[in-house]
């Protein structure tokens, strides 16, 4: 059976810049990829009005997910709709049980987040890659979210959990390239 990674980020785009290359490269091995995004990144900036307006930004970002997806590999995408700019308001249980949900009933093997920085402080990266720890912690656990064996999502525990981190360096890339 191929393996099976979840990639669980807070907006459209983060898939790319945490982990466009992992993806691409376990795809072409032969595994199975989910991308989930837990906003639709509608509080964004919007650097083209010809692309996008305010009222529009949500879905734009969300079809720009579903299109880096693909040409990523990734097999299966879940843009969710929880506020985008506004994970730390929420009761983050909430988040745990849906990400728990998620690992349930898609059983991956490898599950990739953001760590306790939410790469350079986001909080909504903060945010998500708590949950989606605690969520990794307990998915295999059947005494939580029960209620989902009701929903023929037996307990599941991801063999690996890694978080996203990027290294705090001034020097870009392409510095280092064209020297």
């Amino acid at each position: 059976m191929a393996p099976r990674l979840l990639c669980v980020f807070a907006h459209p785009d983060d898939e790319v810049f945490c982990s466009g290359g992992t993806i691409a490269k376990y795809v072409g091995i032969g595994a199975e990829v989910m991308v989930v995004s837990a906003t639709k990144g509608d509080a964004g900036q919007i650097r083209d009005a010809k692309i996008a307006t305010r009222r529009t930004l949500g879905k734009v970002r969300e079809q720009e997910l579903f299109a880096s997806c693909k040409h990523l590999g990734a097999q299966h995408v879940q843009c969710l709709d929880y506020g985008d700019g506004s994970l730390k308001d929420l009761d983050i249980n909430i988040l745990v049980e849906h990400v728990v949900k998620i690992i349930r009933d898609f059983r991956p093997d490898v599950v990739i987040t953001f760590g306790p920085d939410g790469a350079y402080g986001h909080p909504d990266h903060i945010v998500i890659g708590e949950a989606t720890t605690m969520a990794c912690t307990i998915a295999g656990d059947a005494l939580q979210f029960p209620q989902h064996l009701a929903d023929h999502l037996p307990p599941h525990a991801p063999a690996y959990l890694y978080h996203s981190y990027f290294p705090r360096n001034s020097v870009l890339m392409l510095s280092k390239l064209s020297d």
